[in-house]
């Protein structure tokens, strides 16, 4: 009878405990990221306070219903965050910890006040204020928008979204584009064979057979062009590729160079002649490769390839949504000026020997977190990759961020002002629920809002996620699809 007695006065308090458990039982088996951790544990440790001030109020003999009052709350926080981790994952770099702390505050300040005028009410004016108030779905607030304008997304032409490519798109002021992403294609045209000293034929028939061995669409070209001359491609003795510079082979007993002034200065073969010619073609956006037998510069090859048309339209729409496009290539730098002002975008600095975007964007944007745009390595697709320098020197290219089809380039502006738009939302949606955390937690401490209004004020507040999503999205789409 005893324990029954006991049981029956501490039944409150067995049963906030159990449910704490269970609530965190839930949340370490959630699927929990490092944005909503502290949030959390922050939530565990005030519930166990909570739980602990029950027992502590029992034991000075503070009566039954106004000591149960912190356990319950205590519960009732685990419980809607377990709720609220699993409805909606935390994302994004909003932490929660300030309008926690924050929530912390306000039921301190209304225990103060109610000690001075009721005692007694302090456990359940203060408990109420903390629970009511209690920022469930403060990091959670990314997620719903997400869902919404994932949407939104796919209808603009971008697919294959990771969790985070809102927020990373969001927070990103540059764009590297690769000069793959802005051709119609691969193919490269073969437009100028220009020989020094011999026949043309003569000079295509050269590179075309140094060539013979490499996939490059530089090599594909040359061996087409050569067969429309019906010019005779013979197999290099030794091929030997120099990634972002060009090729060295051995034809016929004689050393055979094929590439850039810089692949020519470090074999010290002297290129001033072919560099003045070259000039003329790089200011036209061609790539120029320099041919040379024997230590000797005997020709010039000017090739280009041919430009989407929607690419300077998708740069103009990039700058309007607040990102610098620039562009990279591996061509020399008239080559780059004369791209670059054709699609209206940035040039980068010189690039590395055999340098990637990837490696560009990193040694160019070292204190930012550029986006880099470049075409899939089976050409079927284009990949937006975000680009930081790891804390751990791992810089390895990542997966891609988000993905589209070649000819949707357009997309990727779309997904910027879709990102903003979902920033401008979570940012609007926060403090309307911050707001009415704060009169629901005023309510609470007043007793016009009973504590176990904490679940409707819960749903209150998702169905407000939902609402502004809902009508914020429509224009936004309309846009999005207009500007694709």
């Amino acid at each position: 009878m005893k324990l029954l007695q006991i049981f029956g006065n501490h039944s409150a308090l067995f049963f906030s405990m159990f449910s704490a458990i269970f609530a965190l039982l839930a949340l370490s088996l959630s699927l929990n990221t490092p944005i909503g951790r502290p949030l959390t544990l922050f939530t565990t440790a005030v519930s166990a306070l909570l739980l602990l001030a029950t027992v502590a109020l029992q034991f000075f003999g503070i009566p039954t219903a106004s000591a149960a009052m912190p356990a319950l709350a205590g519960a009732f926080l685990m419980a809607l965050r377990a709720f609220g981790v699993m409805i909606l994952p935390p994302r994004g770099d909003r932490s929660g910890l300030k309008e926690a702390g924050c929530s912390l505050l306000l039921s301190f300040l209304v225990g103060v006040a109610w000690w001075l005028v009721d005692p007694r009410s302090v456990p359940a004016g203060a408990s109420a204020c903390l629970l009511l108030s209690w920022p469930h779905l403060i990091d959670g607030i990314n997620a719903f928008a997400d869902k919404v304008f994932h949407k939104a997304a796919l209808a603009a032409g971008a697919r294959d979204l990771t969790p985070g490519a809102f927020t990373k798109v969001a927070r990103a002021r540059d764009i590297v584009i690769d000069k793959a992403a802005v051709m119609s294609g691969p193919d490269l045209i073969v437009t100028n064979v220009m020989a020094f000293n011999n026949e043309p034929k003569t000079l295509l028939a050269v590179a075309a057979s140094a060539e013979a061995q490499s996939s490059h669409p530089v090599a594909v070209a040359l061996r087409q062009l050569a067969a429309q001359w019906h010019v005779a491609v013979k197999q290099p003795d030794r091929f030997e590729p120099t990634p972002g510079l060009g090729v060295v082979a051995l034809l016929g007993g004689q050393t055979v160079v094929i590439g850039t002034t810089d692949l020519l200065k470090q074999l010290k073969i002297d290129s001033f002649t072919a560099d003045a010619i070259a000039r003329s073609l790089e200011a036209d956006g061609k790539t120029v490769l320099r041919v040379a037998v024997g230590g000797r510069v005997v020709g010039v090859l000017g090739l280009e390839g041919t430009l989407r048309q929607d690419a300077g339209v998708a740069g103009m729409f990039l700058r309007n949504e607040g990102l610098v496009p620039w562009l990279f290539t591996g061509d020399s730098q008239k080559t780059r000026e004369a791209l670059a002002e054709m699609l209206g975008l940035e040039t980068l600095e010189d690039p590395m020997p055999g340098e990637s975007a990837q490696e560009a964007a990193l040694r160019n944007f070292q204190e930012t977190a550029p986006l880099v745009l470049s075409l899939s390595q089976d050409r079927a697709s284009l990949e937006l990759r975000d680009c930081y320098p790891e804390k751990d020197g791992n810089n390895e290219e990542r997966a891609p961020i988000a993905v589209s089809d070649t000819d949707d380039i357009g997309a990727f502006p779309a997904l910027k002002a879709l990102a903003m738009r979902r920033n401008l939302l979570a940012v609007q949606a926060r403090r309307l629920l911050t707001g009415l955390w704060v009169l629901a937690g005023l309510g609470g401490a007043l007793s016009i809002l009973p504590m176990t209004g904490a679940p409707v004020v819960f749903a209150i507040c998702l169905v407000i996620l939902w609402g502004f999503a809902r009508f914020s999205i429509a224009d936004t789409l309309k846009r999005s699809v207009s500007a694709a």
